[in-house]
């Protein structure tokens, strides 16, 4: 299979470049950026100062790193936690501020939630588009649609063809239909989408539906002839096909990017997101204009931005990350964004049957993807251009997040990080390799894991990130239908990484699964299988405590992002960012979490998110 890199929406998708073409070059004349943004946030949180506030008469969780207590009382000035006990002990170390108490009647205050893993451009760009998701829309987006299938999207795409006028034009003036998220593993019946299923719709409106593993898409033969496409007649296209028809389909605009960007953030603050870590960041031909939007945003938004670097699988794409950036591992004061890792990208995604395995797909003989094997696909034919790229990478103090799905592409990666990582006399002393250990280096999804390597992950400390949603989301079709009973034990083994001795983190990898730390805490906790008629657990075994869920995205989490310095826990000389919960996701009461309101978020002593419940009073 010819492709740029293989790889799921995750890995920043591979045919950016091309969606993107239309819209980053125009940024650079004239300030239009800097006005864009201007326009989308007229009000922001960087225009409001910080108050000297207490909160008390709630439920004060700290997760601090020495080990979370539940305080009376925390108080913060100038955006930044100044101290957190008693009541009685927090107004005497606050008696130098005016300041206010806030009553928190009851309610739950907790670090700020950070989100390790996630596509904040990509999911911008996706905003516009019509959302053909398995999941259902607001407010219930973090439930999936039971009733979800190709009639159904096939409905919503009628009703869009029946608003021609409604529809995004390309150069031409010509109406598309451009649909995102489509993913037939949680169709009720799994149906390959191809021309034979799409032209019936419109002969003459070019189709376009981006899968939700982000390296497939399927096309009508309107949209085919459009992009001029004459060798993929089934309609389903991979990764350089995808750029050519992005090129010539509709291209977004600044203005409304910037206020579909504005949308993902502000959706993150509500959802009590502080931090957000953009996990590929660089995937187009104007990186330095792609991180000057997410300065911006984070600038003038409502949550701090981490990034690691995306990088293709070559040398040469790595050795212009290396010789333009370093890493900042030691963000200070109120910074809001930062460069903090490099990215690879080992496979692709379990659920688009591409991760790349050591045994053929359960389901390899129903259903495959075009020119591609039934064990999936390494990004690295030849590993050894990995270890290569990997060794340069730590050897000059980058932290790396490595994607792997497939057991096969974990079993090269953790071969690849002991080379690179232990000591080799005469290349790589000891005081050297154990540096490098200390680098936080990840293994992002690491969806199949056996007893072997997660042995070999403790060993080289590596630290796994989990797509938690694979269990809660897909458990049931992969145990049913793509990986079978025994593999699928295998999927996300949470509690086996902790017993190990390792840190981990839950992430979205938004846009594959909804934003939400809650319901994320709640598929770790419970892993019940969603999609299942009984509701069925997977691997009662991998459950993880209320608690250990809770620091997977937080104080871990911000560790796994190196800003739990700043962030992630309630500790004098943090940063004050803060989460404020109708109910305490530690009460044992409490099953679903994912529904527990979040009704306030504070970034840096500011409140961001929520009503106006904590107006407080001014103290005497």
């Amino acid at each position: 299979m010819s492709h740029e890199h293989l790889g799921c929406a995750c890995c920043n998708l591979p045919h950016l470049p091309a969606w993107t073409a239309g819209l980053l070059p125009d940024t650079a004349a004239g300030g239009e950026l800097d006005a864009a943004f201007q326009q989308a946030y007229s009000r922001h949180a960087r225009t409001l100062a910080p108050q000297a506030t207490i909160f008390h008469n709630g439920v004060i969780h700290t997760m601090a790193s020495g080990g979370s207590k539940r305080v009376e009382a925390v108080g913060i000035a100038g955006g930044t936690i100044m101290a957190t006990g008693t009541l009685h002990d927090v107004r005497q170390a606050m008696q130098a501020h005016a300041l206010r108490e806030v009553d928190l009647d009851g309610r739950t205050l907790l670090p700020g939630f950070v989100e390790p893993h996630m596509h904040v451009l990509p999911s911008a760009l996706y905003r516009s588009w019509l959302p053909l998701t398995p999941f259902q829309q607001p407010p219930r987006q973090q439930e999936l649609d039971p009733e979800y299938s190709f009639h159904s999207i096939s409905r919503q795409i009628g009703k869009a063809l029946d608003q021609p006028d409604t529809l995004p034009k390309d150069k031409g003036g010509k109406p598309w239909v451009l649909g995102f998220g489509v993913d037939p593993s949680l169709m009720l019946d799994w149906e390959d989408i191809t021309v034979t299923q799409l032209d019936p719709l419109s002969s003459t409106v070019p189709i376009l539906l981006m899968n939700s593993s982000g390296h497939l898409a399927y096309l009508n033969t309107a949209a085919l002839n459009a992009a001029g496409i004459t060798d993929t007649p089934s309609g389903v296209l991979t990764e350089i096909n995808i750029a050519k028809a992005l090129q010539a389909a509709p291209q977004p605009r600044l203005l409304e990017f910037v206020a579909s960007l504005k949308q993902v953030l502000d959706n993150a603050s509500a959802m009590g997101l502080t931090t957000v870590f953009d996990a590929g960041l660089g995937a187009t031909e104007h990186p330095q204009l792609e991180i000057g939007l997410l300065k911006l945003a984070a600038l003038l938004g409502p949550v701090r931005i981490g990034a690691a670097l995306f990088t293709k699988p070559e040398e040469q794409a790595l050795d212009e990350w290396l010789q333009h950036y370093t890493p900042d591992l030691d963000s200070h004061g109120d910074q809001r964004f930062s460069i903090k890792a490099i990215k690879l990208i080992a496979d692709g995604s379990n659920q688009g049957l591409t991760g790349y395995q050591n045994e053929p797909y359960a389901c390899a003989h129903e259903h495959s993807v075009p020119g591609v094997p039934d064990t999936g696909l390494s990004n690295y034919p030849v590993t050894s251009v990995f270890t290569s790229m990997l060794d340069k990478a730590v050897g000059h103090g980058w932290p790396v997040l490595v994607h792997a799905n497939g057991d096969k592409a974990v079993d090269y990666v953790l071969d690849s990080y002991r080379q690179v990582l232990t000591p080799r006399p005469g290349i790589l002393s000891e005081e050297e390799a154990q540096k490098r250990r200390q680098l936080r280096l990840r293994v992002e999804h690491a969806s199949l894991l056996d007893d072997a390597a997660i042995d070999k992950m403790a060993e080289l400390q590596l630290n796994p990130s989990f797509l938690i949603g694979h269990v809660g989301y897909w458990g049931h079709t992969f145990q049913r239908t793509i990986f079978g009973q025994e593999r699928v034990q295998m999927l996300d083994r949470c509690q086996s990484a902790l017993n190990a001795g390792m840190r981990i983190s839950l992430h979205s990898d938004h846009f594959v699964s909804p934003l939400g730390p809650l319901r994320m805490m709640e598929q770790a906790v419970f892993r019940t299988m969603e999609a299942a008629p009984g509701k069925e657990v997977l691997n009662q075994d991998e459950c993880l405590s209320r608690m250990a869920a809770l620091r997977a995205v937080t104080l871990d989490a911000a560790w796994h992002c190196h800003l739990d310095h700043l962030v992630g826990s309630l500790e004098a000389g943090k940063r004050a960012d803060l989460v404020i919960l109708a109910q305490d996701p530690l009460d044992e009461s409490v099953r679903k979490l994912r529904d527990i309101a979040v009704e306030e978020t504070w970034l840096a002593g500011v409140k961001v998110h929520g009503n106006n419940k904590s107006s407080g009073a001014m103290a005497q």
